[in-house]
Order: structure tokens, then C-alpha cells, then sequence
């Protein structure tokens, strides 16, 4: 039996009740109001037609239609991007991988065809960071037999492009070790010079700074002007070589961020290409690894 209590004003009660439900009147207090509710069975009985064996079929087939529908124009559109993309206009290409895979996006080949695109048919690795998802979602997508496919087409040229990157990088570094060794007396002695000359000018300047701030009390006291013009002198030369000391020290923080930089590896122009190699090779054995897994 259903029962559900409205509060009212008075504080009486109306109870709603089932007109199937068996009446109890009898137990009702004095202040509760009771309201019947007929049944409708024409309601279940049309929810159990919505619901039937042959609306669960049709409702199945006409789901099975639309897929078909969408796959088979997701597979028109990825021929027409494998056409383009044989003819060599790549962007035209990469706008139809990415429709087909819109369309129908459980299919690995729009996504692997993007990837293609980004990178010219793994040739060119400085654009695959564009296509990260296009490329998680192809390799998730794919089944062992596709990645073994991929993996005899591919792997071979990769790991020959990953090797050679591998000892182009070890060549830059060296030639970065030896620039940065030949170079080093030079740095470090022009770092110590600029060093002893920051200090001799700071020196002088704290020297003429305190000359004239202890003749500055005397310059009244002694006539002639004999402590006056001393003093003026001392105040000049310690703000002349105050701007010595500033332009100094400008120096020597760039012979110490230089002296730094040397320390560093990979801080030359072959160092930095020697960084690039490296991380290329990571990414293609990266690539490999993904195609070779199970």
C-alpha cells in the first residue's frame, strides 16, 4: 500500500491511498483526510508495450543502421585522405583523417593517418607533439596483428634513423667537451681579473667615501677653506669611483654567469644540437617500443 502525507495548515493530514488498496478507515485518526486515487492500468500496460521484445529489436536494428551508416562513410572519407596523402597534399589529408575519425572514431586508421601527416611518414619528429592524442588514441586502438604490421614496415628505418641520432649526439658532445676545456683558461682568468678589479675600485671608493665624511665635520670649524676643498674633492672622486665600482661589477657578474656556463655541458652550439639528437633518439625508440609490444 502506498500512503504519502501532505501537511496542511491545521496541521491535519491527507493521505493519498490506492483505489486497489484495501480501505482503513477505521484507523484513521479524526484530523487526517483520506483521498482515493483510482489505478490507470492503461499506463503499465502501455510502458510494457514501449518495452516489449520486438520495440527492444527494432530500437537494436535501427542502432545497427546508424553504425553501419557512419562506418561506411568514416571509410569513404579515410580513402579519400590515403588519396590525398599519396599525392602529397598533406593538410587536405589531415583534414580528412580527422573527419573520418569524427565520424567514426573506433577505427585506428584516421587517427595512425593523422600522426603520418604530422610527421611525414615518421621521417619528421619536430611536429608528433602536435598529434599526442591522435597518436595515443591509434595506438590503444590497435591489435597486436596492426602494431606487427606497423612494426615490419617501420621499425626497421627507425632504428636505423635512432641509431644514427644516437651517435651524432655522442659526436656533438664531444665537441662541446672540447670547446668548453679550450676555452676555459680564458674565462676563468678574464674572471679573475674582473674580480680583482671590482675589488681594488671598491676599495678606493670606501676609502675617498670615508675621507670626505670625516672631513666633513671639520670644514667649519678650520678658516680658509684649507679642510673644504679636500673634502669636496674626496665626495667627487669617491661618486666617480662609485660608478667605476657599478660599471665593474657589471662586468665581472657577466665573466662569473660566463665562467658558470662553461661548467655546464650542452652549453655550445654543438651542445645544444648534441640535446637535440638525444631527445630525438629517445622519441623514436619511444615510437619503437610502442610498435613492438604486445
Amino acid at each position: 500500500m502506498e500512503e504519502r502525507n501532505l501537511e496542511l495548515d491545521d496541521d491535519g493530514k491527507i493521505r493519498l491511498k490506492k483505489s486497489g488498496a484495501s480501505p482503513d478507515d477505521e484507523g484513521a485518526d479524526e484530523d487526517e483526510i483520506v483521498i482515493r486515487v483510482p489505478d490507470f492500468p492503461g499506463l503499465e500496460e502501455e510502458e510494457k508495450e514501449n518495452t516489449s521484445e520486438e520495440e527492444l529489436l527494432r530500437r537494436s536494428s535501427e542502432r545497427e543502421k546508424q553504425n553501419a551508416e557512419r562506418k561506411e562513410k568514416a571509410e569513404k572519407l579515410y580513402l579519400e585522405a590515403e588519396d590525398l596523402y599519396q599525392k602529397g597534399e598533406l593538410d587536405a589529408a589531415g583534414e580528412k583523417y580527422l573527419d573520418s575519425a569524427a565520424m567514426y572514431g573506433a577505427d585506428w586508421r584516421p587517427w595512425f593517418g593523422v600522426v603520418r601527416v604530422q610527421t611525414k611518414d615518421f621521417t619528421e619528429f619536430t611536429g608528433i607533439y602536435d598529434c599526442e592524442q591522435a597518436y595515443d588514441k591509434a595506438f590503444r586502438r590497435m591489435k597486436a596483428e596492426d602494431k606487427q604490421a606497423l612494426a615490419e614496415k617501420y621499425v626497421p628505418e627507425l632504428s636505423r634513423k635512432a641509431d644514427e641520432c644516437g651517435k651524432l649526439s655522442e659526436e656533438y658532445n664531444k665537441q662541446d667537451v672540447a670547446r668548453r676545456e679550450s676555452e676555459r683558461a680564458g674565462i676563468v682568468a678574464d674572471f679573475y681579473k674582473q674580480m680583482r678589479l671590482l675589488i681594488v675600485f671598491g676599495v678606493l671608493f670606501a676609502a675617498f667615501l670615508i675621507a670626505a665624511i670625516s672631513l666633513a665635520p671639520f670644514v667649519r670649524s678650520v678658516p680658509n677653506n684649507s679642510i673644504l676643498i679636500p673634502c669636496i674633492l674626496c665626495f667627487v672622486a669617491a661618486l666617480a669611483l662609485f660608478v667605476a665600482v657599478c660599471a665593474f661589477l657589471k662586468r665581472f657578474l657577466t665573466a662569473n654567469h660566463r665562467r658558470s656556463q662553461n661548467l655546464r655541458a650542452g652549453t655550445t652550439d654543438a651542445g645544444d644540437k648534441a640535446r637535440q639528437y638525444a631527445e630525438t633518439e629517445e622519441l623514436i625508440r619511444s615510437i619503437i617500443d610502442d610498435m613492438t609490444k604486445e
